[in-house]
C-alpha cells in the first residue's frame, strides 16, 4: 500500500532539500517531493492508494523521549496523589486530605504520591512525619520529593516498617533524625526501601498492562513515536512486567516503539535480564531491550548528588554515592563483558568522576562489542570531566526540563564556581558530544514542546528569568529537536533508519499545531501535537 502524504511543512535537518510531499511505503517514507512528483499521472508504476492532506500543517520527525518512568508515571496518574505545584505545606497536607476523602479510602490503605519540593514553600523546611500524622494517623503514608530520591513517611509507615532510633542507616541511604535521635519521617536514597518492603507492590500482569496502556496513549497524545523506559524497579514482580510488555507487544498494543532500561541494584540483579535472554538491541516487534540502567547517586534538590566538594548551602554535606566504587565497577564491567551498553544516573561531578573513569577503564570491551555507554542527567561537570566525555565519546542523556525547578536553587547547591560547568547543554554541542533529550518523568512531565522551550529560552515555564538562566548555554531550535528527534536512534543503532524525514527512513512522524522555527520563543511551549503516525499510520490524532 503505498500513500501519499501532501500540502506538509517538514522539519528540516543540516540543509536538507525542502518538499512539502512524501511517499510512505509498507511503513517506510520511500520519496519526498512534490504532490506531482511522486504521484505522475502517467506512471506505470503502482499507483498511489491513499492520499492524506496535511492542509501545510507542520510535520516534525516522530519524537523520542529517552529516559522516563512510564510505569511510575501512569501509576502516579491513576492511583496515586499528585502533590505537583504544591506551594505551601498547607497545600500540600490539603491536597492528601482530600485525595483521602475523593478515594473514600478505608483506614489502613497506603496513600502514595509524589512531588513535593520544600525549595518552593515560603519556609523551605521539608516536611515530617508529624506533619503527615496531622492530616491522618490512620494511613500510613509515603510521599516523595519531586526528585524521587527522598520521601517523608508519617510515624504509621515507620511503625509499619520498624523503624524506630535504633535502625541503622543503610549503605548508600540516610534515615533523617531529630536531636534525640528519633526518625523525622524523612528518608532519602536506598533508606526508602525500608518501607518499600511493606508497601503492597503493583505485582499484577493485567493492571502493569492497563497502566503501560494508558501511558502510552498518553505518549502518542503528546506526539512521541519512541520512548526509553526505566520500570523494573517500580513494580514488586520484574517477571510479571516483563510479560506484560511481551504480551502487549506480540498482539500489536504498543502504539510506540519501547527500549527497556534494566536497572541494577547490585550486581545479582544483572542475572535476570541474563535469565530471560535480554541483551541490549534485542528487538521483538516495537519493544527492545535496551541498557542496564544503574543509580549512582542522588539528586540536586535533596542534596543526595555525589559532588567532590561540600554542598554549598549545606558544607556537612557532599551527597553520596549510592553503593560502593567497587559494587559499581563490577556492574559496569559485568554489563560490558556481556556485551550490554550501560545508563547510568550520575548528577554530582564525583559520581560522573568515577562513572567516566570505569568507562575509561573498559574501553577494550567497549570497543569488541560496539557499546554505547552514556550518562543520565550529566548536571554538574567541570572541564576535565568533559574532555574525558568528548574523548570518549560517552552519551549525555539531560533533560532541559530540569530547568524549570533547579534554576532557582543551582546556584544555591553548588556555587558560582561549579555552575559554570552545569547544565551546560550548550557547551557539549560545541565540544561534539553525542547527545539525547528526556524528560525523566515523572520527575518533570513529558511534554516535549516545554522540553524545547527550556532549552532553547533557557526559562522556566512562567517565563523566568526575563533573560533566561545563563542564556550563553541556549540551544537553538535546530540543536534541541534534533535532541528528541535526530540523536535517539543513537542509542538504538537505527540513525540509518530513523531520526529524519528523509526515504528509506521509518515512517515515524508527528503533525504539529505549529513549526517551532518559525513560532515566537514564548508560544513553543504551547505547540500542541495534532496527530501522531508510526510506521505511517496514524496512532493519534
Amino acid at each position: 500500500m503505498k500513500t501519499l502524504f501532501i500540502h506538509a511543512d517538514p522539519v528540516l535537518f543540516d540543509g536538507q532539500a525542502s518538499f512539502d510531499a512524501f511517499l510512505v511505503e509498507n511503513g517506510v517514507i520511500v520519496a519526498t517531493g512534490t504532490e506531482l512528483s511522486l504521484n505522475p499521472h502517467d506512471t506505470t508504476q503502482a499507483p498511489v492508494t491513499k492520499i492524506v492532506d496535511l492542509e501545510g500543517r507542520t510535520v516534525s520527525p516522530g519524537l523520542v523521549d529517552c529516559h522516563l518512568h512510564l510505569i511510575g508515571y501512569a501509576a502516579m496518574k491513576e492511583k496515586n496523589v499528585s502533590l505537583k505545584g504544591v506551594t505551601s505545606l498547607d497545600a500540600m497536607q490539603q491536597k492528601v486530605s482530600d485525595f483521602i476523602d475523593q478515594k473514600k479510602l478505608i483506614p489502613g490503605t497506603w496513600i502514595n504520591g509524589s512531588g513535593w519540593n520544600h525549595d518552593a514553600f515560603p519556609v523551605r523546611k521539608m516536611p515530617t512525619r508529624h506533619d503527615l500524622d496531622a492530616v491522618s494517623e490512620q494511613y500510613p503514608m509515603k510521599l516523595l520529593r519531586m526528585c524521587y530520591h527522598i520521601c517523608v513517611v508519617n510515624t504509621e509507615a515507620l511503625r509499619l516498617a520498624g523503624i524506630t532510633k535504633d535502625t541503622p542507616d543503610p549503605e548508600g541511604g540516610r534515615i533523617d533524625r531529630d536531636a534525640d535521635g528519633n526518625p523525622t519521617g524523612i528518608l532519602r536514597e536506598t533508606a526508602m526501601n525500608l518501607v518499600d518492603r511493606v508497601i503492597p507492590p503493583i505485582k499484577e500482569k493485567e493492571e502493569m498492562k492497563e497502566l503501560i496502556l494508558a501511558g502510552c496513549q498518553d505518549l502518542v497524545a503528546m506526539g512521541f513515536t519512541g520512548v526509553h523506559t526505566d520500570d523494573f524497579g517500580m513494580v514488586g514482580d520484574r517477571q510479571a512486567l516483563l510479560e506484560a510488555y511481551l504480551e502487549l507487544d506480540s498482539a500489536n498494543l504498543l502504539p510506540l516503539n519501547v527500549v527497556l532500561q534494566m536497572i541494577t541494584y547490585e550486581p545479582s540483579d544483572f542475572q535476570f535480564y541474563l535469565d530471560n535472554g535480554l541483551t541490549t538491541g534485542k528487538c521483538f516487534n516495537r519493544l527492545m531491550a535496551g541498557p542496564i540502567k544503574i543509580l549512582g547517586d542522588g539528586s540536586l534538590g535533596s542534596r543526595t548528588a555525589a559532588l567532590k566538594s561540600p554542598y554549598s548551602d549545606d558544607p556537612s554535606t557532599s551527597g553520596f554515592m549510592l553503593m560502593s566504587e567497587e559494587s559499581l565497577d563490577q556492574m559496569i564491567r559485568q554489563a560490558f563483558e556481556h556485551g550490554f551498553d550501560t545508563a547510568i544516573h550520575a548528577i554530582g561531578d564525583l559520581t560522573m568522576e568515577k562513572v567516566l573513569a570505569a568507562y575509561e577503564r573498559y574501553q577494550p570491551l567497549i570497543q569488541q562489542h560496539q557499546l554505547k555507554p552514556s550518562i543520565i542527567h550529566s548536571q554538574i561537570a567541570s572541564p576535565e570531566l568533559l574532555e574525558q566525555y568528548q574523548r570518549l565519546q560517552v552519551v549525555a542523556n539531560f533533560q532541559p526540563i530540569f530547568l524549570h525547578s533547579d534554576w532557582h536553587i543551582a546556584e544555591e547547591r553548588v556555587g558560582t564556581q561549579r555552575l559554570q560547568t552545569s547544565y551546560c547543554w550548550k557547551t557539549y554541542f560545541q565540544m561534539g558530544i553525542p547527545c539525547v533529550g528526556s524528560s525523566d518523568a515523572p520527575v518533570e512531565g513529558f511534554n516535549p514542546f516545554e522540553n524545547l522551550y527550556t532549552a532553547i529560552a533557557r526559562k522556566d515555564l512562567s517565563g523566568n528569568p526575563k533573560n533566561g538562566w545563563i542564556p550563553e548555554e541556549a540551544l537553538t531550535r535546530e540543536e534541541a529537536i534534533k535532541l528528541f528527534t535526530l540523536y535517539p536512534p543513537l542509542l538504538t543503532r537505527e540513525t540509518h533508519i530513523k531520526g529524519q524525514l528523509a526515504p528509506g527512513n521509518r515512517a515515524d512522524f508527528t503533525v504539529l499545531s505549529a513549526h517551532p522555527y518559525q513560532v515566537e520563543e514564548e508560544n513553543i511551549k504551547e505547540i500542541k501535537a495534532v496527530a501522531t503516525y508510526k510506521d505511517g499510520e496514524k496512532v493519534y490524532g
